[in-house]
């Protein structure tokens, strides 16, 4: 199993879950922005349920990034 260490966001609320180790399931990049994309399994509920996280280069936020908005 291939973890990320995933940090967790809900931008619309302004709540930081923190960094938290998920499962990776899957890669790909996106079509509009060219940035890496990674299918995680969600450490918040079922462990079926799947998000996606998106690698930023942000300042202050720099690396892989689910925004649960």
């Amino acid at each position: 199993m291939t973890t990320l260490n995933v940090h967790f966001l809900n931008r619309g609320y302004d709540t930081d879950y923190g960094v938290k180790k998920v499962e990776l399931l899957g890669q790909s990049v996106c079509e509009f922005t060219g940035k890496p994309l990674a299918e995680i399994r969600s450490p918040f509920g079922l462990s079926t349920d799947t998000l996606v996280a998106e690698y930023s280069t942000h300042p202050g936020v720099v690396g892989w990034v689910c925004d649960l908005d």
